[in-house]
């Protein structure tokens, strides 16, 4: 039998790994999960952009690999704003170009564009990223979207990516789409990484409450109308109402009115908020408190008030 010697070529770099002492971890990895261990250990700084480069994975390939690893006690991820600067553009001043609409980016030419990628070599790899998050090759329009984020609104590369694969885990692979959704949070001052993770992770807490809303209220998929959606907005994001306690007001809607009303649920949230019940165990300890017998000398109807917010919610 041949003995085989392996005699490791270091090069000007070597990198340290973690093995882990399970060889069924390692047996499980998938190719990208194994790429993007050595990457990330091979690497000082992290940067979505880079380990996409140099593995061929897609933004969330990647999310799922440093999962993988973390759970295995591989390695520990610590989430601070990207510090990568390297493929940022030199942004030109907004001055120079005018929006055709509010909701639309200004057009670049070919010359336009040529320049721009001339000047930003990090651009080509930030399109061909999103691409691969899509699972589709863009068109000469879509890539000028992706440059006039980075040009015209100075989004950073990462921003931009933590953005694609957002509208990918909302089945929106629109690059107009994008475009109007980056215009919108430009204008909200949400205009950093940081910013739109947090910003990301709100709105998707927000549409999954809004799923269950609509399943509770019977609604459905039709569109909602304006006094839907401002109930639900303001249950949800202005009185951070979690969604058992909007149930429980539900509950007590249709026990009063034989039926589904959201104005009727509004003024029983609306009675919550301005006490302060924001969980389900408060709710329950006041109302077993109402059921208590009153001191002599007290009139006050929860009842009435009520009433009164409830003629509000129709107004």
């Amino acid at each position: 039998m041949t003995n085989i010697k392996i005699h490791p070529h270091y090069g000007d770099r070597v990198t340290v790994l973690p093995i882990p002492s399970d060889p069924n971890i390692l047996r499980k990895a998938t190719r990208e999960q194994l790429a993007v261990l050595i990457t990330v250990m091979s690497e000082g700084d992290f940067s979505y952009l880079s380990v996409a480069e140099r593995t061929g994975a897609t933004r969330t390939q990647i999310e799922d690999a440093l999962v993988y690893w973390q759970n295995a006690g591989i390695l520990s991820v610590e989430h601070t704003v990207p510090s990568e600067t390297s493929a940022a553009p030199n942004p030109v001043q907004p001055a120079e170009k005018t929006l055709a609409r509010a909701d639309q980016l200004p057009h670049y030419n070919t010359d336009e564009a040529a320049r721009f990628l001339e000047k930003n070599p990090g651009t080509a790899t930030l399109i061909d990223c999103c691409q691969q998050e899509w699972g589709k090759i863009f068109n000469t329009s879509e890539s000028e979207i992706i440059i006039g984020l980075l040009d015209y609104l100075s989004l950073g590369p990462e921003y931009i990516l933590l953005l694609c694969a957002y509208c990918a885990r909302k089945g929106k692979r629109s690059l107009r789409y994008m475009e109007k959704v980056a215009i919108t949070l430009h204008d909200a001052g949400i205009t950093d990484y940081e910013q739109l993770e947090i910003h990301l992770q709100k709105m998707e807490q927000a549409d999954a409450a809004e799923a269950q809303l609509r399943k509770l209220f019977g609604i459905g998929q039709r569109a909602l109308i304006k006094r839907e959606k401002e109930a639900f907005f303001r249950w949800i994001s202005e009185w951070q109402m979690p969604v058992e306690v909007i149930e429980r007001a539900y509950e007590i809607t249709v026990s009063r009115t034989k039926e589904p009303s959201i104005p009727y649920t509004n003024a029983i949230l609306e009675k919550w908020n301005a006490d302060g019940l924001r969980t389900l165990e408060a709710v329950e300890e006041a109302e077993s408190a109402r059921q208590m017998p009153m001191p002599p000398g007290t009139s006050f109807d929860t009842d009435e008030v009520l009433e009164l917010a409830l003629k509000r919610s129709y107004q």
